[in-house]
């Protein structure tokens, strides 16, 4: 598959010092892409893609580019706003690409939408923000917005028991990450830093084997299963399922 690049342009500061990157990298970015790809069914091609937890847009914008409308939804008006903003930066050159994407404001624990589409997108580990009950009710959710034959598209984090309790590196230039880790809890607390700005996320432990669980209790299949080993983190690993659902 042809690797779709996009000059996007930055986000902008505010007052309200919105939040930093994601830390999703291209190698998921184009896994979400690769899965996107696969949905070849005529009764689908006419569909939307649903994205939960959207952030400022790092796999918005991507799919967008690939010729994929996108409903982007996300709890956070402050993140919807910086993604608003990149669209409407990219109108002036990239006029088809920002016309891909409509924006609302949702939560991706309970949400409703009349259409159904053809995949569902939760990107960059942000089911791990959600204790096991109500991660079982979002895949839930996420597929039965699915029509038959579409596809939910999740990627998580998966931290091995071995990970240390404490630990800090160096995520991007410039930006630190500490992670302390309670493994009796399944629990995590992750501190990004770059400058005098912080952003600290209250996170859940959570295993391949959970998702798979979670996948069949929602009546998906899944057919797809990458694991990117993290080398800036030992005993991390980004983990991007693909699943259908069945007709």
């Amino acid at each position: 598959m042809t690797r779709m690049t996009l000059p996007l342009s930055p986000i902008r500061r505010t007052d309200a010092r919105p939040p930093l990157l994601s830390l999703c990298d291209e190698t998921e970015i184009q896994s979400v892409l690769d899965l996107l790809s696969f949905i070849e069914e005529p009764e689908l091609a006419g569909l939307r893609v649903l994205e939960l937890a959207c952030g400022a847009g790092t796999v918005t914008l991507p799919m967008a580019a690939a010729g994929h409308r996108v409903l982007a939804t996300d709890s956070r008006a402050e993140v919807l706003d910086l993604l608003t903003t990149r669209i409407d930066d990219l109108r002036p050159t990239r006029p088809d690409v920002a016309s891909r994407v409509e924006t609302c404001r949702a939560d991706m624990t309970d949400f409703l939408f009349e259409e159904r589409f053809k995949a569902v997108c939760i990107p960059a580990g942000a089911i791990t923000a959600l204790d096991p009950e109500r991660r079982r009710e979002t895949i839930r959710l996420a597929t039965a917005h699915l029509a038959p034959g579409g596809r939910l598209i999740l990627s998580a984090e998966h931290v091995r028991p071995e990970a240390p309790a404490s630990a800090t590196f160096t995520a991007r230039p410039g930006i630190t990450l500490t992670e302390r880790i309670d493994h009796a809890r399944r629990r995590r607390r992750v501190t990004l830093a770059r400058g005098q700005e912080t952003r600290t996320s209250d996170l859940f432990l959570v295993t391949p084997h959970d998702l798979l669980h979670d996948f069949k209790d929602a009546g998906v299949t899944v057919d797809y299963r990458h694991f990117i080993p993290d080398a800036r983190r030992p005993h991390h690993t980004n983990i991007v399922f693909g699943t259908v659902k069945l007709r």
